[in-house]
């Protein structure tokens, strides 16, 4: 089993004016939804007709070919307004992207450092086998004999292997690698993992919250 990192940004969906261009406005509309995948960021303005260069956040830079509108939140702000996109394609490691409505260097200098995101139901479908972090996160955790076991509390990715921290109702957390010898499926539509566990996996590995969790 493995799984492919995901990012989730949350907007309060206020929009922001969008800025005027030297041919007309922005396309903007408001954003309606309140959960927003990050997909990008823009680094820097390529040329002097409104060419943005983007670096892509997401595990499918291949998306940004083709892409026909998304969402951009500028720094600093906690504002997105949607964007038409002219045109879209990505090449040596970075997507070339030019807003409709942006056509010079100082209207595409104001989105340097700007998230380039997409509404949640955007996502790219994840290949077989392979899950996004916050889909995991939550998920009741169960083996086959002992029944429910916990709850996903996070999932601890940058170490060697990756590892999820399951929470259980005592209070109590242990750490569970992510892999085919203790994580036997992964059922999204049902909210649950199913896992095979060691002898004494969750003693040794657990950290006992509350009054005990100082004692020597």
């Amino acid at each position: 089993v493995s799984f492919v990192s995901g990012l989730l940004i949350r907007s309060d969906g206020i929009p922001f004016a969008g800025s005027p261009s030297e041919k007309g406005r922005l396309v903007v509309e408001k954003a309606k939804m309140d959960e927003f995948i990050l997909i990008g960021v823009v680094r820097k303005v390529r040329g002097n007709k409104g060419d943005l260069k983007v670096e892509s956040m997401s595990d499918f830079p291949e998306r940004f070919s083709g892409l026909e509108e998304v969402f951009v939140r500028k720094r600093n702000s906690a504002q997105a307004v949607k964007v038409e996109i002219e045109k879209s394609e990505f090449v040596n490691n970075y997507a070339v992207m030019k807003l409709k409505g942006v056509d010079s260097y100082e209207g595409a200098a104001a989105f340097v450092g700007a998230e380039v995101l997409v509404p949640e139901s955007g996502r790219v479908a994840p290949p077989a086998g392979t899950y996004f972090i916050d889909s995991l996160i939550g998920m009741n955790v169960k083996t086959a004999d002992r029944g429910k076991i916990g709850v996903v509390k996070d999932v601890l990715s940058n170490l060697k292997q990756s590892m999820l921290q399951i929470s259980r109702d005592d209070g109590s957390e242990f750490n569970l690698p992510f892999v085919n010898a203790f994580v036997r499926s992964v059922d999204v539509q049902a909210n649950e993992i199913t896992v095979e566990l060691i002898e004494g996996l969750i003693p040794v590995n657990r950290t006992v919250s509350g009054e005990n969790a100082g004692e020597n």
